[in-house]
């Protein structure tokens, strides 16, 4: 009996977990079925909400149910010439809102991508926690309607992403984007009231300028800019989204400043000069209706060995200082910026602003933001003889000795005097080209009244505009 009931002890979990297991498995199948019915009814759904003659095609569409959601292959989403694809779709616990966006608990893409009919949108995966999308804006469509200032995202991570501008008109004097390509990008804790963190790694970027030369014909330069790292954490940076998808741009300055920044390895290559920039760090503060922020660069390099110009500029240890200030109650910006290369120059700019307050902000004026802020006041400080020295050679085109470059400085100084002659304001800089002697240049601008940002790009943009600009009640030029 011991013998039997013990077999019979031994017998029992294992029934019993058989017993377990063929419940579970027929339950399972009953809630496989359902899901599937769901799966089936919501896409249906979907499908009949598209705007006419868009479509939607799958291989495969099957329920997540651990997840309460779905997993798509091969899935096609086109309206007319927006086309989105990925390998792998697969959404987490999709909920509509009352107010007819979505929200999903996870949407893992595999080799998403998104063409319109001049990009083409490409990456590897990309993966998002927690995603909250708005309604879409009446009367459009596409990404554009998308409200990108009231999506909410806990986690965003995209890997190899690229950009790739298939437009070929390039403006005039313009320029052109051509690609992108990021390695990685991770977005934290976006949406409205939120401090978001951005990182990305080994950003590539290719554009070309074009412009006219003396003889009026039309050339074009191609530019790479990279970067190797990038970390930036800006509170309520979906409200300053939003200012760029509307153009409301005057709107930015309620944004609070940046809290950190880090970079390293900012680079701008053409195929005859380059730039580098080592590293950059910032923060920012809003404190007693004051914005500040403060940026120190180190490491600030400039090449350009095949120009007609040759300069070379090995700033290892040169630094680089920006300081900015907004008071709120007035929209008055104080900022002032010192780059100073050892053994070659620094260079020291101050700059006084008035722009819209918080309480103007409030109004939610459509204005640009160059036509909001004027310019009060600004000026430039020059002190070091090597980068006065360096002159006569760039303007040469080759090196020249020392007897060559006091010649050449004495040429260069008399056409300056009497190129300038009709500018009383720029008598001076002859006299410091021909003799620096360790002194000082300094030029201030204070246009009156204070000139609007737009006025003043206008008229930087034409050599009448730049000439305008020279009145001596306006410019003041002095070397000591």
């Amino acid at each position: 009996m011991l013998t039997k009931n013990g077999k019979n002890n031994v017998k029992r979990p294992w029934l019993t977990a058989s017993l377990l297991a063929v419940i579970a498995g027929m339950s399972a199948i009953g809630i496989n079925h359902a899901a599937t019915v769901a799966l089936d009814r919501g896409i249906s759904r979907f499908r009949a909400a598209l705007p006419a003659g868009a479509t939607l095609t799958y291989a495969s569409a099957r329920p997540a149910i651990l997840a309460r959601g779905a997993l798509l292959t091969d899935v096609v989403l086109q309206n007319g010439n927006l086309t989105f694809r990925a390998h792998t779709l697969r959404l987490g616990h999709p909920i509509p809102t009352p107010d007819g966006g979505l929200t999903l608990s996870h949407l893992d893409m595999e080799d998403p991508t998104f063409q319109t009919p001049n990009s083409i949108i490409r990456a590897h995966s990309a993966h998002m926690t927690h995603l909250v999308t708005p309604p879409p804006t009446a009367g459009k469509s596409g990404i554009e309607a998308l409200d990108f200032g009231h999506v909410n995202l806990d986690r965003g991570t995209i890997d190899h992403l690229s950009v790739q501008n298939l437009s070929q008109v390039v403006q005039p004097n313009g320029t052109h984007f051509n690609s992108l390509t990021i390695d990685s990008l991770q977005i934290d804790g976006y949406g409205p009231g939120r401090t978001t963190t951005a990182t990305i790694q080994n950003v590539m970027a290719i554009v070309s300028r074009t412009g006219l030369q003396a003889d009026r014909t039309s050339h074009m330069v191609s530019m790479q800019m990279a970067l190797r790292n990038f970390k930036l954490t800006q509170p309520e940076l979906s409200a300053w989204v939003a200012t760029q998808q509307t153009g409301n741009t005057a709107l930015s300055y309620a944004v609070p400043p940046i809290e950190s920044l880090q970079l390293s390895n900012a680079q701008i290559i053409s195929s005859d000069r380059s730039f580098t920039l080592d590293t950059l760090t910032g923060k920012g503060t809003r404190k007693n209706g004051t914005d500040s922020s403060t940026f120190e660069g180190q490491g600030f390099h400039f090449h350009a060995p095949q120009t007609k110009t040759p300069l070379h500029i090995d700033g290892q240890h040169s630094t680089l200082t920006y300081t900015q200030e907004r008071v709120a109650e007035t929209g008055a910006i104080h900022a002032q910026g010192l780059l100073a290369v050892p053994d070659l120059t620094d260079f020291h700019f101050t700059m006084d602003l008035t722009g819209p307050s918080d309480q103007q902000l409030k109004a939610k004026s459509s204005q640009n933001l160059q036509d909001t802020v004027r310019l009060v006041q600004t000026s430039l400080t020059l002190h070091g003889d090597r980068l006065v020295q360096l002159l006569p050679a760039v303007n040469a085109g080759h090196p020249l000795n020392s007897t060559e470059e006091d010649q050449a400085r004495t040429t260069l100084a008399q056409g300056m005097e009497m190129a300038l002659s009709p500018y009383p304001s720029l008598a001076v800089l002859p006299d410091y080209v021909a003799n620096p002697n360790n002194r000082t240049l300094s030029i201030v601008f204070a246009p009156k009244p204070p000139m609007p940002l737009s006025t003043l790009s206008t008229l930087a943009s034409t050599p009448v505009g730049v000439l305008s600009l020279l009145a001596p009640d306006s410019l003041t030029v002095s070397a000591q």
